[in-house]
């Protein structure tokens, strides 16, 4: 789907698998089961270890080799770093042949540029095993405000008496949360204005008690209903709906946080790779 000033692809189905695909730009964050679109991400961002979020990046890294193409960078959380490499490490034993890869330890707060005007700004999350979020934030040069409505010639004038006519201006495209707890958006509220929002919303009624989707590490949609007034976004895309969720349930379901959010656009990521995204389910 066209989000914004983005392309996304992709789905998620709670502890089984989870894949945020954006092709134009070559990133993934998490792999799910390795589907052979994501053989061309040169930066492969995992938000956590859990298998159902990196299982397939033995297959990815394998595939990559195979078709002679260069080594990706994986982004992980520097936590899980060693860990990481100590399973890749037994797959080439395995296979006997090396896996090729970058990989980078990454820290909330920190900066990993993916191009010139784009880089990655891991957030901490809160799960049962160490975690990030992603930041996907563009750089861009603009005049600088004060000297708006000036002539070209007054601008070369400018700049070439060494005055600095142009600031850095930053948009965060997109945040994923993977998967954690509600408390991200409280202590990580920068989220809450990104353009996009990729936001876990595993369990969606009573069926799951709320003291066992917190212990799981998840977040509940009545974490959400507490929250509306906060959600800043320009489109909002609900993910990692639990299997005891039919895709009509899915909907029904969220249909009364959708009405109750200041967001333009709220969408139910898919469940299944076949599957169409759900949405929007409510719009202004």
């Amino acid at each position: 789907m066209e989000i914004g000033a983005l392309e996304i692809e992709g789905y998620s189905l709670g502890g089984v698998e989870t894949v945020v695909h954006l092709p134009r730009l070559r990133l993934a964050i998490d792999v799910g089961r390795g589907p052979d679109s994501l053989v061309r991400a040169d930066h492969i961002a995992l938000t956590h270890t859990h298998m159902d979020h990196t299982g397939g990046l033995p297959y990815l890294l394998a595939l990559r080799q195979l078709y002679g193409m260069s080594p990706p960078t994986i982004y992980v959380p520097d936590q899980m770093g060693d860990k990481l490499e100590d399973m890749l490490a037994a797959w080439s034993r395995l296979q006997r042949f090396d896996s090729h890869y970058t990989l980078a330890r990454v820290h909330p707060g920190g900066s990993y540029p993916l191009n010139r005007d784009l880089e990655l700004r891991p957030f901490r999350t809160h799960h049962v095993i160490p975690s990030v979020g992603y930041c996907l934030v563009k750089t861009t040069q603009k005049l600088r405000s004060e000297l708006q409505g000036l002539a070209g010639p007054e601008l070369v004038a400018l700049k070439a008496k060494g005055v600095v006519i142009t600031e850095a201006r930053e948009r965060t495209l997109l945040a994923v949360t993977g998967d954690t707890l509600v408390e991200v958006l409280d202590k990580e509220p920068h989220v809450l204005a990104a353009e996009a929002l990729i936001c876990e919303c595993t369990f969606l009624d009573e069926r799951k008690p709320y003291a066992k989707a917190r212990a799981g590490g998840h977040i509940h949609l009545d974490d959400l209903m507490e929250r509306t007034a906060a959600f800043r976004n320009e489109t909002l895309i609900l993910s990692h709906f639990s299997q005891i969720y039919s895709r009509e349930e899915t909907a029904r379901l969220l249909e009364p946080f959708a009405q109750r959010v200041a967001v333009a656009s709220v969408y139910a990521f898919p469940t299944l790779p076949q599957q169409a995204w759900i949405g929007p389910l409510a719009g202004t």
